[in-house]
């Protein structure tokens, strides 16, 4: 049941975004003008889509609505006593021998890691903990075992490093987290988007981790006076993604309470 939910979860992540979503109306409003009765509701559906996307991809309104979901949470403060632990959440390489390792991480990843570095020498005696999917057929090379790679290259010793691989999403790391450092004192690194839905899946863990938000999507803007740009609209489904990650876990935690109140 839950390989199952995973899925349904993964193929609706990926189709209710703007770009598809876009696609989808715009299919729609051509099936509609096709026929005379309705051709009237395919432009209106033209018109829809035209401001949606325009509303996606134009920063000065697309950063106020990420501005407010990343402010949720603050940045993080340094605790009067050193925490234990630094866990930096997992993002998405590929491994290519002919480039270096810092093309090989997303840039996300790569900021991510820069962060936890830093909280970590901000607190002497933790460890860094890196987490994430433990690697396709075509790559062998797990994502916790690529970042753990970088950070010694940065100076990290390799024994203030724990690697976890197997996670594959968010939910999956917060449980394996939690099942080996519940009684530990934590700090959580991860992007600033995810953070707010990051905090609900590790408190449903059983864990409240010091959150460290870290990559900021939205930047205050000195002028309207600009255009819509591809950069904007993928900022833009990073917080619908969020948005509908945090719909999902809802939905899941009714689910489960139906399920068991049934029992």
């Amino acid at each position: 049941m839950e390989q199952y939910l995973f899925l349904l979860k993964k193929i609706l992540g990926d189709l209710l975004m703007p770009v598809p979503i876009v696609l989808l109306l715009l299919s729609w409003a051509l099936l509609l003008m096709l026929r005379r009765k309705t051709r009237w509701f395919g432009y209106l559906v033209i018109i829809f889509v035209t401001a949606l996307l325009f509303v996606a991809s134009y920063a000065p309104l697309s950063n106020q609505l990420i501005s407010l979901f990343e402010s949720r949470v603050p940045q993080y403060q340094q605790t009067e006593a050193p925490v234990d632990y630094v866990a930096v959440l997992g993002s998405w390489h590929q491994s290519v021998t002919t480039q270096p390792i810092t093309s090989e991480l997303k840039p996300t990843a790569i900021v991510r890691l820069a962060e936890g570095i830093r909280i970590y020498r901000m607190n002497p005696g933790s460890k860094l903990i890196f987490t994430g999917f433990k690697g396709i057929v075509e790559d062998r090379v797990s994502f916790p075992d690529k970042l753990r790679e970088l950070a010694i290259a940065l100076g990290v010793p390799a024994e203030d490093i724990i690697a976890l691989n197997g996670p594959q999403d968010t939910q999956e790391e917060a449980q394996l987290i939690a099942s080996r450092f519940a009684d530990s004192s934590l700090v959580l690194v991860t992007t600033a988007l995810h953070m707010p839905r990051a905090l609900i899946l590790f408190h449903d863990a059983g864990l409240e981790p010091i959150p460290a938000p870290t990559d900021y999507v939205a930047k205050p803007f000195k002028s309207w006076w600009v255009f819509p740009s591809a950069e904007t609209l993928a900022h833009t489904e990073y917080w619908a993604h969020e948005q509908l990650g945090i719909l999902w876990s809802d939905v899941v935690k009714k689910v489960e309470l139906i399920t068991a109140e049934s029992k």
